[in-house]
């Protein structure tokens, strides 16, 4: 872990001068109360609103390294499971700290905040908001009902290519918590290519798409191809990505959304083949 501390222009007490290398790390850094350390943030960086008025420094694959050493950055947050490792070498390279944020389960959210509170020297605040966090979250565990049958779900990140979210994503747990699988949870990366037959031959009981502010209808392949199951049920759901694929407290806002969407439009469905079996 970095320490809260960082030596800038010779003064070892310095606090240090932070840049994000992801948008949910920025939300996380704004939620632990570093946000007076951020100097620097990537683009799509806009949650809180507070957030949109940081110097940008790039996108979440590719950095403005000049930018960031005018910033006098000394640390950046990567995130592990997307940071390019070229540009952690090149910022390593450069003397600027990379701390490596990782989180594949909804648990480690909190964990997160806690560590950039620690970064910072804003320890209580951070351990306030995780802990506020947790019981959330043991609130909506409370609510799951263990014996009900799994709803298989497909994610789609993006239409064309057709990408989906796998195994090391946190929108594993997201669906765990409504009683949902990804078909795609096999898949040892955080997301992935895939081809449309292996879609219809997981046949998905629900098609999720995350959507833009774009006028492009995500759904519109489905909807035309008129596979697999999910598409006959009519179970199609547009979704705010910010809201349920970014690991940041507000996950289980969408969450509790898409939990209300399942319960009603597939296990309450009046057609029994739109039904999971079980339920």
């Amino acid at each position: 872990m970095a320490t809260a501390t960082a030596e800038v222009d010779g003064d070892v007490s310095a606090p240090p001068r932070v840049v994000s290398l992801a948008p949910h790390l920025t939300e996380l850094a704004f939620q632990a109360g570093i946000e007076d350390s951020l100097v620097g943030v990537v683009e799509w960086s806009d949650w809180p609103p507070a957030a949109r008025d940081l110097p940008r420094i790039g996108d979440a694959f590719r950095f403005d390294l000049e930018t960031i050493l005018r910033l006098r950055a000394t640390h950046a947050l990567a995130w592990l499971d997307g940071t390019p490792p070229q540009a952690i070498s090149r910022l390593e390279q450069a003397g600027i700290e990379v701390v490596m944020i990782g989180i594949r389960r909804i648990d480690d959210i909190a964990i997160a905040i806690e560590r950039l509170g620690a970064l910072a020297g804003r320890p209580e605040t951070a351990a306030t908001r995780a802990e506020q966090f947790r019981q959330r979250l043991a609130g909506m565990r409370d609510g799951e009902q263990p014996d009900r049958s799994e709803i298989p779900v497909f994610y789609q990140v993006s239409a064309r290519p057709l990408f989906t979210l796998g195994g090391r994503h946190v929108i594993n747990d997201v669906f765990t918590l409504c009683g949902a699988r990804n078909i795609f949870a096999g898949l040892d990366s955080a997301a992935a290519a895939i081809e449309i037959e292996s879609v219809l031959a997981a046949d998905p009981l629900a098609i999720i798409a995350g959507s833009d502010e774009s006028s492009a209808d995500p759904l519109e392949r489905w909807r035309a191809f008129g596979q697999p199951r999910a598409v006959g049920c009519g179970n199609l759901l547009e979704v705010d990505p910010a809201l349920l694929v970014r690991p940041t407290p507000r996950l289980l806002d969408g969450a509790q959304n898409l939990c209300r969407w399942l319960d009603e439009a597939v296990r309450q469905a009046e057609d029994p083949a739109c039904r999971i079996a079980g339920d």
